[in-house]
């Protein structure tokens, strides 16, 4: 595939994946087990105006204030932001056949650089691993159908915000 197939294909697939987080809620675990999770609900489900946590055991709960945290909106929030500023992403993409994901790099000059290895099912982003840390670490991402455990997350986040 070539660059401009991927960057096509992959635009694409960010937005789906974003749609279908904000439409039906989405679940993000870190592979690590120790690892985090975060959870949002969609916009209809919020609890107490809220709709999105993390949870980092043993009994961490903090909200998530900012959609662009979610692997599943993170590019799509790129490639939005540019195309309101008028501009071309600078959001690098290739498909790495080998691997069969797409690979993505950004620089944000003093901030550091991103470089992460997205796995796709279905049209959607599946898995992210981030290539630019040592351990490469991966989070699976699904979509709707939370339970009630994953849930509770976002509620004890929002519960302890407000007693603060």
């Amino acid at each position: 595939m070539t660059v401009q197939e991927a960057e096509t294909q992959f635009k694409t697939i960010a937005r789906a994946s974003c749609e279908a987080a904000l439409e039906q809620g989405t679940l993000e675990k870190s592979v690590e087990p120790d690892g985090f999770t975060l959870v949002m609900v969609p916009k209809a489900d919020a609890y107490k105006d809220f709709s999105a946590a993390y949870f980092q055991p043993d009994d961490t709960y903090e909200l998530i204030w900012e959609i662009d945290a979610f692997a599943a909106c993170g590019a799509s929030i790129t490639y939005d932001l540019a195309e309101e500023g008028g501009q071309e992403s600078d959001l690098e993409v290739v498909f790495n056949d080998e691997l069969q994901r797409f690979e993505t790099f950004q620089d944000f000059g003093d901030f550091g650089e991103s470089r992460l290895g997205y796995q796709t099912f279905d049209g959607k982003i599946s898995s992210v691993q981030d290539l630019g840390s040592e351990d490469l670490a991966t989070r699976t991402v699904s979509y709707g159908n939370l339970t009630e455990a994953e849930i509770n997350i976002l509620i004890i986040a929002v519960e302890r915000f407000l007693a603060d």
